[in-house]
Order: C-alpha cells, then sequence, then structure tokens
C-alpha cells in the first residue's frame, strides 16, 4: 500500500472516518489524496447559516497541512449530491494520476444521503483499485456497521481528535464520546488500547 484515495462526502468525513489511520499512514510514508464532494455549507430549515461553505473550506485546509495529505473539493451543493458518471470519470482520474492502489469510503449504510451517494461513487470507481476500505462516519446508520479491517491507532488518538477539533463550526462533545467508546472498544476487539475499524469488501494481501 503506497498510494491511498479517500473519497468522502464532507470537509471532517476523513477525520471522523480514519483520522488516526491516515496520521498513521502518513508517518509511513503512505500518500494520502483526498477527494471531497460537496462544499459542506448548509443551512439550517429557519435559512439560518449553519455551517458556512467557506468556514468548510479553510477548516479543511488547515486539517490537510497540519496532517499532510493533498485534498481537493469538487464543490457540490451539499445535501444534493447524485449518483453521476461525470463524478465517476472525476474519481478515475485521480485514480490513475496517483496510481492508487487503496480507496476509503464511508460505509454504505449510512443514513446520511451524501455519505450513501459517495459509497456508490467510490465502489463503481474501485473497479481496478485491489483494496477497499470503507469506514463509519456518525452513528446514524441503516445497517449495523461491522468492520473486518482493524489499524492500531493507539499512537495516534491524541492527534486525530485534534485533527477532528479543527472544524470548529462542526465539534461537539458527543462527537467526542462516540469517538472514544468506538475506538475503545474496536481496540479491545484486536488487543490494543485503540483502533479504527473498516468494512472491506476487496483487499489484497
Amino acid at each position: 500500500m503506497r498510494n491511498v484515495l479517500a473519497i468522502i462526502a464532507h470537509p471532517d468525513d476523513l477525520e471522523l472516518m480514519a483520522g488516526g489511520t491516515v496520521i498513521k499512514w502518513i508517518g509511513l510514508g503512505i500518500n494520502i489524496y483526498v477527494i471531497c464532494m460537496t462544499d459542506g455549507g448548509m443551512n439550517l430549515p429557519s435559512g439560518k447559516v449553519y455551517r458556512s461553505s467557506i468556514d468548510a473550506a479553510d477548516e479543511a485546509l488547515a486539517s490537510s497541512k497540519s496532517i499532510g495529505f493533498v485534498y481537493r473539493s469538487l464543490g457540490l451543493k451539499n445535501l444534493y449530491l447524485q449518483y453521476d458518471d461525470s463524478i465517476i470519470v472525476e474519481i478515475l482520474s485521480d485514480v490513475a494520476k496517483y496510481n492508487i492502489d487503496t480507496i476509503m469510503c464511508p460505509h454504505e449504510g449510512d443514513l446520511n444521503h451524501d455519505h450513501q451517494v459517495t459509497a456508490r461513487l467510490a465502489l463503481a470507481a474501485s473497479r481496478r483499485v485491489p483494496n477497499v476500505l470503507m469506514g463509519q462516519i456518525n452513528y446514524f446508520l441503516r445497517d449495523f456497521f461491522v468492520p473486518n479491517v482493524f489499524v492500531d491507532i493507539s499512537e495516534t488518538w491524541e492527534k486525530k481528535i485534534e485533527a477532528c477539533m479543527i472544524y470548529k463550526s462542526q465539534w461537539r462533545q458527543d462527537w467526542y464520546e462516540f469517538l472514544d467508546s468506538t475506538t475503545t472498544y474496536y481496540g479491545k476487539i484486536i488487543g490494543v488500547e485503540r483502533a479504527e475499524g473498516f468494512y472491506s469488501p476487496k483487499f489484497l494481501l
């Protein structure tokens, strides 16, 4: 594994889903490229801005500089992402450009519409990529998330949380509680302090 493409729906998805893994892999010399589907902006039903696309972009850039991954956004409208072959072509362009051997993306059983569509797009673009890892971004699920691949993040847990907290427009205490409990549980499964879990439909050893 040398070149990883993380395909995410929103800024902060990567850090929540796989921040500890990405930080660990970058430390091992693995290249991480990120393509984000949407601009991350969102308004409440009242019309009040919940998170501006400008804030989301600034936070994503700050995180990419802090962790060391290459980030680009397609800038599509948050909450309205649609499955489209033109997006798959965009992803395939990055797969070829960076000689990608591993794709990371959201779990397709997530209740979030954009996460579901992103998972479908990523899987469609993975046809010639030997490794696919799907991660859990939040606790709102259509299907229970059952990981079968684990990464020890005991030494990168604190840096993962620091990266998540860069997204001040989104970060909440319950996110910490969710990440604390899941990484501890996955760590128990594999006998380490903390781990991130992924579901892999295919993985080449």
